[in-house]
């Protein structure tokens, strides 16, 4: 008789990075798993940005959010305007060992997991810590705390390990920066303690870079001349830091790397000012007075090439 093995919904399957279980599991926000397995899925296909936000129900600009993120952490690479499997992501990678001076950081196993209303409600009456929380973070929302809010700040407490004081702080954060809701709260906690923000200090040195970097971001968005272009991604805030706090270019330098960056792409590549900016950055330019200086062509005798600061040809393979 034919020999045959049943599989049923097994019959259809696709791959995931075991590192995404490995790694990234415990960090990855319900959005940023939904897109990577979304892309996973249908990895024959081509989608805009606009295409997989209609299709998930995700805004457009937390789409773009996603995919950086899956880039920042590796699983993910953009080569020639497409998504590939970044080199070795397939498989996880060891974690560092600790230093020796420094104290080894707290470690979240996995995603962290809300507790149930009634375990919820009991961990609040028995610490009077968690309780003082609650009073802080309604006091801050301006409103009462649902079963569900309350459930979220005991799994930050509990499961994420953040001190109480660093959960107030962190949703006083996110008030000021206009993300006055539990999910942003959740999301941004969780990343807290994947980094080891586990105290005041911590805490403050975090939200410091984090509005040095919304200041970065805003000045250029308005060099750039962008606008309505919701909340930055991870990439966006991590090249707009650099190029002013790190490398302090001037709104000059910044519009001459945009300018030049629109004239031979035909579009605005942050990728691609990148690059523009990186060059000069190590070659050491810093005013567009040196520019000029070091994009004087040589005589035609010479039968070289100008000696310009940005090599078009070698900036083209920049997407």
């Amino acid at each position: 008789m034919p020999v045959r093995i049943n599989l049923g919904a097994w019959s259809s399957v696709f791959a995931v990075p075991s590192c995404v279980a490995d790694e990234h599991l415990r960090i990855a926000s319900h959005n940023q798993l939904k897109v990577l397995l979304f892309l996973l899925r249908n990895n024959d296909k081509n989608f805009t940005y606009k295409a997989l936000s209609d299709e998930l129900r995700i805004h457009e600009e937390d789409v773009k959010d996603c995919i950086s993120f899956w880039i920042d952490r590796g699983v993910l690479a953009e080569v020639s305007g497409e998504l590939v499997p970044e080199k070795g992501s397939a498989q996880a990678q060891p974690e560092p060992e600790p230093s020796a001076d420094k104290p080894e950081p707290k470690v979240v196993l996995s995603r962290p997991s809300k507790p149930d209303i009634v375990t919820a409600a009991q961990r609040v009456s028995s610490d009077e810590d968690l309780s003082h929380v609650l009073v802080e973070v309604e006091s801050a929302l301006g409103k009462p705390l649902s079963s569900g809010n309350i459930a979220t700040l005991v799994m930050l407490y509990d499961t994420c390990g953040l001190p109480a004081e660093v959960i107030v702080m962190l949703v006083n954060y996110c008030v000021s920066v206009g993300k006055a809701n539990m999910r942003a709260i959740e999301t941004i906690g969780v990343k807290w303690a994947d980094d080891g923000i586990y105290s005041i200090e911590a805490a403050e040195n975090k939200i410091r870079i984090s509005r040095q970097a919304d200041e970065d971001w805003t000045r250029v968005r308005s060099v750039f001349g962008l606008q309505n272009v919701g909340s930055p991604t991870v990439k966006q805030h991590e090249f707009a830091h650099r190029w002013i706090s790190q490398w302090h270019f001037s709104d000059e330098m910044l519009r001459e790397a945009y300018e030049i960056c629109v004239d031979t792409k035909g579009e605005m590549k942050l990728g691609y000012i990148n690059g523009i900016l990186t060059k000069w950055h190590n070659s050491g330019i810093v005013s567009v007075s040196d520019i000029q200086k070091k994009d004087k062509k040589k005589t035609p005798k010479s039968g070289k090439k100008s000696d310009a600061s940005y090599d078009i040809e070698e900036l083209m393979k920049i997407k």
